[in-house]
């Protein structure tokens, strides 16, 4: 089994998304994602002209608290006009409190986006909210159009439901929607939707209306009529033995506590959905729970004081010897880990429960030092099971996010991770100790491949890395992840050669100050920019931000990306909540590479770093005994002899470098670092990344729209693939083209859309193989002008 392989196995899927809101709460985290370097926006505005979303506000609203609408004012309800809206952006309400981080969305209906963008013809009542889309976001499909209900029904991006595309069944899902929100997608999915499916929604479910009216009480009867709140009652006394009538939504939460008959069906469908009821949670939390039921997920009080109990025992962890702190979280693990699974920690409440799941992996995977007898043996026991410490380490410090909580388990993680950390890292030093020139000459350079992009991605940790391959074959791309080891000091100006393409041509000057090598025939320094223009000298693209397919003449790309090693220096210990989002750009221009025609990637860093909340153990060395002295690094004066371990230069071995034992750093309070001997900061990986789909690939170029008919452009190695054009571009039977295509030699195909019906809605063109198999697909708009 390849590392990979295991890698991918060991990893939990991903958190299934249970209904339209969750999916609508994941496409709002997603538009609010920032960029490398940049700041959180100041707010998601979500434009509605056609008010398609309105009647599911609400709901929304009760789920999240950082939901606001434009309308009259009513602060209970978090409605108000334009200026209001402003006010609560800017945090300058006294009434209207957001937790630090969190951006509201602004939810505008009536009102399209272009109106926002018409600067002085902007309607007076707008304007306060024109200058949010410069600090904030705006909410849209990735054709820039605003989302709309049906297009959110079917998208990739959305709920990627099979619906028909006729008038009828679009006016039935519209009016549905409240209910749409309550319905487990599980039971949409495998069919066709068609009006008759959605108007089916309306139909009596009592334990829906049961839960509706727990939460809001009389009000049901009010909005129902008399006629069906009597019909309601009814049922309820046939199958839940229940009168609303006779009795208070806190009887039933009683009841339902209680769970006995046809209330355990009712339970189901609450944990399915709780933050669609969350006056229900409300009730549950000040409902006394029954002898039977204490310490179970029922039983809401009992789970805010388990988590109080495990932040004591968690906030004892930092005084107990390793093992015992090793053995305490297990048992931890043991006692709470069932909590995960309740219905209070998808509301949120069980924060410490949840962060114990990577404490646990990370005690376990702490409890045996690397070992290893040769830099080669420990090298391959780090690439097989020894990163899996480092990646549960941050996992952890991102599983909170409440700053107590932060607090907390940082300190959970240093008593964990740092005696395993550092006895890994001096067992590693002696290793090296022994075998210094061996090491030396294992050091190799990034590959040329031809028609192959270098894609350099700073600070990309092996550990990370192995995220990102997860990612990345999820995806359904063809990854292999390799490593190798980065030169000494582990620095950018002395390992960042080796990751590019002109480390043959480079040597080791007398630069004890900042560590660069420098060109052969020059003594120029070899700078970032001196290595892209050699590599341009090469015939590489330098590829910027704008990425584009390979230039004709050109033998291969190169890429510069990613901040982690930049957000490390800045951020410490709180690199670890920056992960995900910088996997996901990563993920983004990965994709965006190949899908611009690039066959293959080859990902590569320069080197690894350590990361320790609270600090590295700081390790003195006199001054007069060296010149350049970074955290990990300092270069030794002359014959000097100072009481730390002295490594050679590894582009002049003449130059000695100073390095702390085991992941002490020369400078106090530092919590990110690299520069020295471990395997985090040694051990660097490369990603070979490749399209998915066999020997057959393929990629769209060009699309292009003339009233009814859309020519598309495409390079493959295969003539034979075939354009269709889709609805689900999941499924060959949501075709809308008159026939699918063949692209020919000339790489194009021609597709008529017969039914003018079509005109302005979302489409995907695919790509696919004689087999079916989906090479590319790019979303497009029918009949869009081009």
């Amino acid at each position: 089994m390849t590392a990979s392989t295991s890698r991918r196995r060991s990893t939990a899927p991903p958190p299934h998304v249970k209904g339209l809101l969750d999916q609508l709460e994941k496409s709002f985290l997603h538009a609010l994602r920032s960029g490398e370097g940049e700041a959180a926006p100041a707010a998601l505005l979500w434009a509605d002209a056609d008010k398609q979303w309105a009647t599911l506000v609400a709901r929304l609203q009760a789920a999240m608290p950082h939901l606001f609408v434009l309308g009259s004012y009513d602060a209970a309800k978090r409605t108000g006009p334009a200026i209001w809206l402003r006010c609560v952006v800017d945090r300058v309400l006294e009434n209207v409190a957001l937790d630090p981080g969190v951006v509201p969305i602004l939810y505008l209906p009536g009102v399209a986006r272009q109106s926002l963008r018409a600067g002085d013809e902007c309607p007076r009542e707008l304007q306060p909210l024109v200058e949010l889309q410069y600090r904030g976001r705006v909410w849209h499909q990735k054709n820039g159009r605003d989302w709309t209900v049906e297009a959110f029904l079917v998208s990739e991006d959305g709920l990627q439901l099979d619906v028909a595309q006729d008038a009828k069944t679009r006016e039935a899902a519209q009016r549905s929607l409240p209910l749409l929100a309550e319905t487990p997608l599980d039971g949409l999915r495998g069919h066709r939707l068609e009006a008759d499916d959605f108007d089916r929604l309306a139909v009596s479910d009592p334990t829906r209306d049961l839960l509706r009216w727990m939460g809001v009480g009389d009000g049901l009867r009010k909005t129902e009529g008399e006629a069906r709140w009597k019909a309601f009652c009814g049922v309820c006394n046939s199958d839940f033995k229940f009168d609303p009538d006779k009795k208070s939504p806190a009887d039933a939460a009683n009841a339902l506590v209680e769970g006995g008959g046809k209330w355990a069906n009712v339970w189901q469908r609450f944990k399915e959905a709780p933050k669609l009821y969350p006056n229900v949670a409300k009730l549950l939390r000040d409902t006394a729970t029954p002898l039977l039921y204490r310490g179970s997920e029922r039983d809401a009080g009992g789970n805010t004081k388990a988590e109080q109990e495990l932040h004591a025992s968690l906030e004892a962890l930092a005084n107990k010897p390793h093992a015992s702190a090793l053995a305490e979280v297990a048992a931890l693990e043991a006692a709470h880990g069932k909590r995960r699974e309740w219905v209070w920690a998808e509301l949120g409440e069980s924060p410490l429960a949840c962060a114990l799941a990577p404490l646990a992996k990370l005690a376990t995977a702490a409890a045996t030092t690397l070992g290893g007898a040769t830099v080669d043996a420990a090298v391959a026991a780090y690439v097989s099971d020894g990163w899996r410490c480092d990646r549960a380490a941050l996992e952890a410090l991102a599983s909170v996010k409440q700053p107590a909580d932060v607090a907390l388990i940082q300190g959970v993680v240093r008593a964990l991770y740092l005696p395993w950390l550092d006895a890994s890292a001096r067992h590693f030093q002696g290793l090296i100790d022994g075998a210094a020139n061996a090491v030396r000459a294992k050091v190799r350079g990034s590959q040329h491949e031809k028609d192959a992009c270098l894609m350099f991605a700073d600070g990309l940790r092996y550990d990370v890395a192995g995220m990102l391959a997860e990612r990345l074959e999820a995806k359904g791309y063809r990854v292999r992840l390799n490593h190798r080891l980065a030169p000494l000091p582990t620095v950018t100006s002395t390992a960042k050669p080796f990751a590019t393409l002109s480390h043959d041509k480079l040597e080791g000057g007398e630069d004890i100050v900042d560590f660069n090598p420098r060109f052969k025939d020059s003594p120029k320094a070899a700078t970032a920019q001196r290595l892209r223009d050699d590599m341009a000298g090469r015939g590489i693209d330098l590829l910027g931000e704008d990425i584009r397919p390979p230039k004709q003449g050109t033998t291969g790309g190169w890429l510069e990306t990613g901040k982690l090693d930049e957000l490390g220096h800045k951020l410490g210990a709180r690199l670890a909540a920056q992960i995900d989002n910088e996997l996901e750009m990563l993920l983004d221009q990965v994709t965006g590479l190949i899908d611009a025609g690039w066959m293959r990637l080859r990902i590569v860093t320069d080197h690894g770093w350590l990361l320790m909340p609270g600090g590295l153990p700081h390790v003195a060395v006199s001054s007069h005994l060296t010149t350049t002295k970074w955290s990990r690094a300092a270069t030794v004066k002359g014959d000097a002899k100072p009481s730390v371990p002295v490594h050679a230069w590894h582009w002049n071995t003449h130059v000695r470098i100073a390095s702390p034992p085991g992941v002490g750093s020369f400078a106090p309070n530092t919590e990110y670092s690299h520069g020295g001997i471990s395997p985090q900061e040694c051990i660097v990986p490369e990603l070979v990344v490749e399209r998915g789909g066999g020997g057959t690939s393929a990629s769209i170029t060009a699309i292009t729209w003339r009233g009814m008919r859309c020519r598309v452009s495409v390079t493959t190695n295969d003539p034979s693939v075939r354009v269709d054009l889709r609805t689900n571009w999941k499924q060959a039977n949501t075709s809308i083209a008159a026939s699918a295509k063949e692209v020919g030699p000339a790489g194009e195909a021609s597709l008529a859309v017969a039914d003018d019906a079509h005109e302005g809605h979302a489409a995907t063109i695919v790509v696919v193989d004689g087999a079916g198999n989906v090479l590319d697909r790019k979303t497009t708009t029918v009949g869009e002008a081009s």
